[in-house]
């Protein structure tokens, strides 16, 4: 079993009175309920990363390099008229 830390927490008056009528421990149904929401939050996480991934991947990095050069070439170009 996990280590327990002992905190203190405000939380809304209702919410509280509603969990306390689905168990018979407060500290239990908020722990439940922080590990599902951790859970998904790195299912989310992970989700987000392997597009990230798949992106990468596909993208053409030749092109993106191409495209990047005539950028700085266009703002050294407006920096060298607004030096005149």
């Amino acid at each position: 079993m996990a280590a327990k830390d002992t905190v203190s927490v405000t939380l809304d008056h209702e919410l509280v009175e509603y969990a306390k009528t689905q168990t018979g421990s407060l500290s239990a149904y908020v722990n439940e309920a922080l590990a599902a929401k951790v859970r998904e939050d790195r299912r989310r996480r992970a989700i987000l990363q392997a597009h990230r991934d798949r992106a990468h991947a596909s993208a053409d990095h030749l092109l993106v390099e191409r495209r990047m050069a005539h950028v700085a070439r266009q703002l050294s170009a407006l920096a060298a008229d607004g030096a005149k």
